[in-house]
């Protein structure tokens, strides 16, 4: 093929590759997905707000080089859709140009580029990305240049400026995507045959060597940010890498284990692809029988030519190409814990892997040319005369024009008739918010409080279509409704986040209207407009008046009854007091009785940052049950938590304190959920008990266990038919094999033993996860045992043992000689435990150490919370506060003995706000669940519920 051949048909490459890739920009994909509106800002904040990031930390961190030049686009054409999309279109088109330069520099074969070239420009997986607004998209292009740069060089004697052109491509693809961290390797290993020929290995090794230094140097500021912030080096591949499976951000499949997925990511190349819609027509290969039957064959023939080739850089280049699709999968292949394979993380493999299959055609047709290079034969006559063999030759432009008329084609058909036209497309690319944004600036009330429900808090899609993005309020997860305290609401449910069941009581008197039809038919979102927004007639159901910190007020609550085993669902009504100091956030906790828990949930539907005064807000909560949850009485615990210190908002009554959550009591259960199949314990293996019972295993930690203190056990049971009456006993088992009993019970403490396991109306199988939590003597001897499990029937038998391995027993440091106190006290709190005194030390102007000496009178009745509080200059609560258990925690009351000392430290700090002067320091005692302070009496003094001790003096 000649030169100018070449250049007339990557015209028409890059003329085929712009009609595939310009038309409908703005509206084709659908929407603008949640990922692309980020883009969209992160690209705006650096071309048109000045900010020059080096790596982008937001939306779990994003490599710089495509927003720079979207950027740069935005600045040109403004800021919007468009113009994010056409900079991956610009990137799209530009690469499959590189394709012609890299084939040449690699094959030195202008047939082989040419068509390589050609096949990326039909690509539809190329396509779909070069439509697309991701950053993933520049990756192929700058690996591109920096391997057509070096190769360049390797071919010229005085090339040294194409490995300085490499090392800057190469260090620039660093900052493309994620997927492009691995490149270095296969590049790596393809160039080791330089250092094979000893006549060219010193040279070669500086050449590499300019290159790689070049590369560092460009990279550097980035290696710089990643050392002073590692966390944002880790963060997605720890989202995405095996010990996370099913934890990412696109639609998770079961971990299928190393191994079979990289098996699955090799299928993807001929056999089945990436099956989610976003990113792919589901299932569709990254290429057809045809040209992946080439792929193979010329994989081939790149193996037995470098067998054959004798030059350094010939060998390199088809190293590179033999290696690329065998290691540039491994980003889609390790990343089991989201989609398995995916076209986004295979896009290294482009631009390298459509050299294989235009190999292989050329080796192909060559085979098949010869066979009809003969004047007489009458196929090779009717070749000639159809221009398909020229002069004896392959006319390879007709070829080139076939593939790019018929695939393109093709291509159109199934990106814009087949894969653009889907519904779940449209839906999973946010077009509902997008028509949501288009509301509310052209049709949304202006004097409504405006609500947006959205699968997401402030989400990018409406953030960077809507000009009234800063007045929404929004409702994530549809999980919660506020109801302002004047005027009227406005609320915006989409498809994709609609109006739940639980809140169409509140919105009975709404006005309704419906949005535009989607693809499918239904509406694109629902409105409700209140007049005046106010809480229905009876609800809530239970009233109660918990204020906390005197920000929020919990005005009452539905607990609705278990509605599945594995969630327990809650309706709290709340009512803003205050602005929230710091970003707040509720916590609903399910306890027994014996203070295990049993769910959690830390709902987010309705941001602190987002409350005003006297807003009435309607939270729906789901709290999770763990598997294996008893069936039984349990208490919910509900309050508020600071996100960034994790103190939380105490509750008061009266303006003194009540404690740090409200107790709700008793939620009953039916209890939690059954696994299909018998779940694998942390710890042992299925043991069989008897007919019908196995003990599948337990759990605790190796963590040393001091005297007196609980010993953390959870033993998992599974039933598959009734139980008779049977008791647990728990053994610690010395190394003479004498035997301490340290608890006869059974299950969950006694309130739901094995006989009942069979009642009328249970469920069989039956899977019981049992919190034992034997409490250790306090006169026990350190060392290590052996804890054993027996089984004893109802005549006391023993029918059934089991280890449970080792425990290592700390004996208990106790202090019976008071120690000394810069500062004597005799305060007694209930007559159990006395305060005798106190060491203050100043650190600084505005930091203290306060060390707090106790005595125990006799047993604590409890585990009580010490506070420590500096007041304000009028004497309310508080500059600074800290509620904890002595010790920080690790100490509890309930496991002092009497005539014990205990010294408790904590270190007090006032605030960058707080004026010079002196403040007041009190120290008390309460019992967390209800907030109830213990009294204390001192000589001479009235009883009180507090110590008043010196004042702390803050200075400038």
């Amino acid at each position: 093929m000649t030169k100018d051949r070449a250049l007339w048909l990557m015209v028409g490459c890059l003329l085929l590759a712009a009609l595939l890739r310009l038309p409908a920009l703005s509206h084709t994909p659908p929407g603008l997905h949640y990922d692309e509106a980020a883009n969209a800002i992160l690209a705006a904040d650096i071309g048109l707000r000045g900010e020059r990031p080096v790596f982008i930390t937001s939306y779990t961190g994003k490599e710089v080089f495509f927003f720079y030049a979207a950027g740069v686009i935005m600045r040109l054409v403004g800021e919007s859709v468009f113009a994010l999309r056409l900079t991956s279109a610009f990137l799209g088109l530009l690469t499959v140009a590189a394709t012609y330069w890299l084939g040449r520099a690699l094959l030195a074969d202008r047939r082989v580029a040419v068509i390589a070239a050609a096949l990326l420009a039909i690509s539809f997986w190329h396509l779909l990305f070069s439509r697309y607004g991701f950053r993933a998209i520049s990756q192929p292009l700058l690996q591109a240049l920096s391997v057509a740069a070096m190769f360049h060089g390797l071919k010229q004697e005085n090339g040294w400026r194409w490995f300085v052109l490499a090392g800057v491509f190469l260090g620039l693809t660093a900052y493309t995507y994620l997927a492009a961290r691995l490149f270095p390797a296969p590049l790596g290993l393809a160039l080791l045959p330089l250092l094979f020929d000893s006549r060219l290995a010193h040279r070669r090794l500086r050449q590499v060597g300019l290159t790689a230094l070049v590369a560092v140097v460009v990279v550097a500021p980035l290696l710089l940010f990643f050392y002073q912030n590692p966390d944002t080096f880790w963060v997605r591949i720890q989202q995405v890498a095996p010990d996370n499976a099913a934890g990412g951000t696109t639609p998770a499949v079961a971990d299928p284990g190393l191994l079979s997925s990289y098996l699955r990511s090799l299928g993807m190349f001929f056999l089945v692809g990436d099956p989610y819609s976003r990113f792919n027509l589901p299932g569709r290969p990254l290429f057809n029988w045809f040209w992946g039957g080439l792929l193979l064959v010329g994989w081939l023939v790149a193996l037995w030519r470098w067998r054959r080739w004798w030059y350094d850089w010939q060998k390199a280049a088809v190293l590179l190409l033999l290696l690329a699709p065998l290691t540039m999968i491994l980003p889609t292949a390790l990343a089991v814990g989201e989609i398995v394979p995916s076209n986004l993380r295979a896009i290294g493999l482009i631009p390298f892997i459509f050299f294989l299959p235009a190999l292989g055609l050329v080796t192909l047709l060559e085979q098949i040319a010869d066979l009809f290079r003969r004047p007489d034969e009458s196929v090779s006559a009717f070749l000639r005369y159809l221009n398909v063999l020229e002069g004896y030759d392959l006319n390879y432009a007709f070829i080139v024009l076939l593939i790019l008329l018929l695939g393109g084609a093709f291509s159109a058909q199934s990106y814009f008739e087949e894969w653009a036209t889907r519904s779940d497309l449209f839906y999973e690319s946010d077009a509902d918010l997008a028509a949501v944004a288009d509301y509310v600036d052209e049709q949304a009330d202006p004097d409504a409080a405006l609500y947006v429900a959205a699968p997401h808090y402030r989400h990018p899609t409406v953030a960077f279509l809507s000009e009234r993005y800063e007045e929404i309020k929004w409702l994530p997860g549809s999980q919660a409704l506020a109801l302002p305290s004047a005027g009227p609401a406005l609320y915006i449910f989409p498809h994709n986040s609609p109006a739940p069941s639980w809140a169409k009581p509140f919105l009975e008197e709404a006005t309704r209207m419906t949005g535009p039809d989607g693809p499918d038919g239904a509406a694109l979102f629902t409105v409700y407009r209140l007049a005046e927004p106010a809480l229905p007639a009876g609800a809530p159901s239970q009233e109660v008046s918990a204020n906390f910190g005197d920000v929020i007020t919990l005005l009452g609550y539905e607990a609705q009854p278990q509605e599945s085993g594995d969630t327990l669902a809650l309706t709290l009504f709340w009512r803003v007091e205050r602005a929230a100091p710091a970003p707040v956030r509720p916590f609903v906790h399910l306890e027994d009785r014996w203070g295990s828990r049993w769910g959690q949930a830390d709902p987010t539907s309705y941001p602190a940052e987002q409350w005003q005064v006297g807003e009435v807000i309607v939270q729906h909560v789901r709290v999770p049950l763990r598997p294996g949850t008893p069936p039984g009485q349990y208490r919910l615990r509900v309050g508020l938590f600071d996100e960034q210190t994790g103190e939380r908002l105490l509750l008061l009554e009266d303006g003194q304190l009540a404690g740090s959550a409200l107790t709700i009591d008793p939620v009953s259960l039916a209890g939690g959920p059954t696994p299909a199949a018998p779940p694998e314990a942390p710890r042992g293996a299925p043991q069989t008990v008897r007919p019908g019972l196995q003990l599948l295993g337990y759990e605790r930690n190796d963590e040393p266990v001091d005297t007196d203190a609980q010993l953390p056990l959870a033993l998992w049971w599974w039933a598959s038919e009734p139980q008779p009456r049977m008791t647990v006993r728990l053994e610690l088992m010395r190394a003479d094999n004498t035997g301490i009993i340290l608890l006869d019970t059974t299950p969950v403490h006694g309130s739901f033993p094995f006989e009942q396991w069979g009642a009328p109306g249970a469920e069989m199988p039956l899977f019981v996860r049992d919190e034992v939590n034997p409490q250790f003597l306090p006169d026990l001897e350190g060392g290590e045992y052996r804890l054993h499990l027996r089984l004893l029937d109802a005549d006391g038998s023993s029918i059934f043992t089991s280890s449970l391995g080792t425990v290592s027993v700390t004996p208990t440091e106790r202090q019976f000689q008071r120690p000394q106190a810069q500062y004597p006290l005799a305060a007694t709190f209930a007559a159990e435990i006395q305060l005798v005194g106190y060491n203050l030390e100043q650190l600084d102007d505005r930091r203290y150490r306060l060390q707090l000496v106790w005595h125990a009178l006799q047993e604590p009745a409890g585990d009580y919370t010490v506070f420590v509080h500096l007041l304000h200059e009028d004497g309310s609560c508080c500059l600074w506060q800290q509620d904890v258990m002595p010790r920080q925690g690790t100490y509890p009351t309930g496991r002092w003995i009497a005539g014990e000392y205990v010294v408790d430290e904590y270190e007090i700090e006032a605030p960058p706000e707080a004026a010079a002067g002196e403040r007041l320091l009190e120290v008390g005692l309460y019992v967390a669940e209800s907030g109830r302070r213990l009294q204390v009496s001192s000589p001479g003094a009235a009883e009180s519920d507090v110590v008043y001790l010196r004042p702390l003096v803050i200075e400038e």
